[in-house]
């Protein structure tokens, strides 16, 4: 136990000396700080900071075969891809740059096609590669501004397919007697820039809203099935004409630590002149990480 304190003491010490320079954390209004002491080991845990209740801050100074081990840990039990970016300033307003995974199920609404489509069959995958956050922590508000990819998959069920035309029109086919559909779907590629407002009502309860903007990169047909004689097929229709510019509008309800997010579009999926047998819009839902 001597030995490690007087390794702790070296190391504060050493910590100090450079300070200025090099290794101060400076943690303002923590909710709650643990310390766990032993022979060998030295922890210290901080939960929460000023504007920041999920904030977590570990550091270990541990001895091993008479060795100086230390490590330190930074949200460490939560799924937090945030850095910070600037310090509250003397308005009370605090900037953050963080990134989120959206994985959920989508619906295409007020289809032209015959069709079934179920909630279950079709997906959404999204991520916000960049956001600013720009918090308030007086006011319990934030704006958002950010960058992403999103990619949504429209299944078609039963006995229909979506099918491209020579002339590049869109229309829904069926498969003759004797074939075995295995799916048919419309694939959309987009870059997404999310414009988000969000207020905090208490602890553990958010709502966050606000308009997508995506730019529809690539889009495409994809059918697979067996035919008459069992062979399997796959036929790939690409260049479909989606709308090159779409708007969603987003939710995020965080409740307890869990966040869930749900989109509505409005916006046709595909162009009104080619696309007009089969369009569609969208909802989609799921969780928001």
């Amino acid at each position: 136990m001597k030995q490690l304190f007087m390794i702790l003491l070296l190391a504060v010490s050493t910590v100090s000396t450079h300070a200025a320079d090099q290794d101060t954390l400076t943690i303002q209004k923590p909710q709650r700080v643990r310390i766990i002491t032993g022979d060998s080991i030295q922890k210290i845990t901080v939960y929460g900071r000023e504007g920041d209740e999920k904030y977590s801050y570990e550091n270990t100074i541990q001895l091993v075969d008479s060795n100086y081990v230390s490590s330190v840990n930074i949200n460490k039990d939560r799924w937090d891809l945030s850095i910070s970016v600037g310090s509250n300033n003397d308005k009370g307003f605090h900037n953050e740059i963080s990134s989120h995974i959206g994985v959920g199920l989508c619906n295409p609404i007020s289809a032209c096609f015959n069709g079934s489509s179920s909630v279950g069959s079709s997906f959404e995958i999204f991520w916000t590669i960049a956001q600013w956050d720009h918090f308030s922590p007086k006011y319990k508000n934030w704006y958002s501004f950010g960058f992403g990819i999103d990619w949504r998959n429209y299944r078609m069920n039963g006995r229909s397919y979506f099918m491209k035309q020579t002339d590049g029109t869109l229309t829904e086919e069926h498969y003759p007697d004797g074939y075995d559909p295995i799916f048919s779907r419309i694939k959309v590629f987009s870059l997404n820039v999310p414009l988000l407002f969000g207020h905090e009502f208490s602890k553990g309860l958010s709502l966050t809203v606000g308009p997508v903007l995506n730019f529809n990169t690539y889009a495409s047909i994809k059918n697979r099935y067996f035919d008459d004689k069992g062979e399997r097929h796959t036929d790939v229709y690409k260049a479909i004409h989606q709308k090159p510019v779409t708007i969603d509008f987003m939710a995020i309800v965080e409740l307890l630590n869990l966040r869930f997010y749900g989109k509505y579009s409005p916006m046709n999926t595909l162009s009104s002149t080619y696309g007009k047998n089969i369009n569609f819009q969208s909802v989609s839902f799921g969780i928001y990480l």
